[in-house]
């Protein structure tokens, strides 16, 4: 039995549904095209980074064209500051403008108290898809932060089915196994 002594777990009854009622995993939808769409900010939930700054992540709504109601999920936008175009930004400045507050914050608190303000707003986003493969499993198999990942960005680099339409995956070409692609805010536009 593998030794859990040095972990700090919570001591709670892990109970789960049995088999009869067990509910298995469905794979995701397949991503909304890149593009740039109006979206309705999700409710945000908050954490700590490693580096100590605010993270918010969130699940956004699509709100009309054809694909008004699919969302993205797991946008994740922190309050560290970095350098654009030699002005200094952050990603949360970012949605905070795109939802149109131009207030100035300088407090997590503040951050958290706006971003959680901001929750069924619309907002613009361009979308972009992005998709990777760590090997899992295979001799090739690495950390996800190791430059051997196979990385793909953009639609246009996922093969054309027989519809002329992207395929949702592409072989890695490394282990063959499937890069699935996600959609993905790339960039929040002012209002």
């Amino acid at each position: 039995m593998p030794d859990l002594s040095n972990l700090k777990l919570v001591e709670e009854d892990i109970t789960v549904a049995d088999d009869a009622q067990y509910v298995d995993a469905s794979a995701f939808p397949p991503p909304i095209p890149e593009g740039v769409y109006t979206f309705i900010q999700g409710k945000p939930t908050f954490k700590a980074t490693a580096a100590g700054f605010l993270q918010a992540e969130m699940t956004h709504t699509v709100a009309g064209g054809e694909q008004d109601g699919k969302t993205i999920s797991f946008d994740r936008i922190s309050d560290k500051p970095f350098e654009r175009s030699g002005v200094r930004v952050n990603m949360m400045k970012d949605q905070l403008r795109a939802i149109g507050d131009h207030a100035t914050y300088r407090k997590h608190d503040e951050y958290a108290a706006a971003i959680a303000g901001g929750e069924g707003k619309p907002f613009k986003a361009e979308v972009q898809w992005e998709g990777g493969c760590a090997h899992a499993g295979t001799e090739h198999e690495c950390q996800w932060t190791d430059d051997k990942v196979f990385r793909v960005k953009w639609m246009k680099n996922f093969v054309l089915n027989g519809g002329g339409k992207p395929n949702d995956s592409i072989p890695c070409p490394t282990c063959s196994q499937d890069v699935v692609a996600r959609a993905k805010i790339n960039r929040r536009i002012a209002s």
